[in-house]
């Protein structure tokens, strides 16, 4: 299951989304921020353990209101862009995080510290804004930002959360790369 925490200043935009929560485990947790950049809107999207952040601007009533889908995609695209497979690899990761979205968990208030993280990633974006005199409208650009950010974010264990990330995401595949092949060895042995 994917739990995505929602800050107070993002709670009202929001639809919840509530799975069955019998049995669940949460394998990811990500926490939703906005705050504004220059004139334009920006929700920040920040995995827990990494501290890799996803950036959306200006997103309008339609795209909160199916928030937890256009996350979801973008979240994929973002995976496969920095995971840097091959294409088995990449059908294997698919399939393994379109089975994690099957329960995403959206919940009011994060229950973990992200103030400092946060505050620092807000100057940064002003930063970025002000250099280049803008900030992103497309996806691409957005993503483009949010590399440049995970990237430059401080590391920890020598790893910045892009690397962090990019090796889980590698991890995945290769774990459902593996339950595929050995599924497959499996019904050909029964064949014979």
């Amino acid at each position: 299951m994917i739990e995505i925490q929602i800050s107070n200043d993002v709670q009202a935009w929001l639809p919840r989304e509530l799975p069955s929560l019998e049995n669940a485990s949460v394998r990811h947790s990500w926490s939703a921020h906005a705050f504004a950049v220059d004139s334009h809107e920006c929700l920040a999207v920040l995995e827990r353990n990494s501290g890799y952040v996803m950036l959306f601007f200006d997103l309008n009533k339609r795209d909160y209101q199916n928030f937890s889908r256009v996350w979801q995609l973008r979240l994929l695209t973002e995976a496969i862009a920095v995971a840097d497979l091959q294409d088995e690899e990449i059908e294997a990761l698919k399939k393994n995080m379109l089975a994690d979205f099957q329960n995403v968990l959206v919940t009011d208030g994060v229950n973990h510290p992200v103030a400092p993280q946060l505050d620092k990633l807000k100057n940064l974006i002003q930063v970025m804004a002000k250099r280049e005199g803008k900030v992103p409208s497309q996806q691409m650009d957005e993503f483009r930002w949010g590399v440049i950010l995970n990237d430059y974010a401080q590391r920890q264990n020598g790893l910045s959360p892009y690397q962090k990330m990019q090796s889980q995401w590698q991890a995945m595949a290769a774990t459902a790369q593996f339950h595929q092949v050995s599924a497959q060895s499996s019904s050909t042995k029964l064949l014979h």
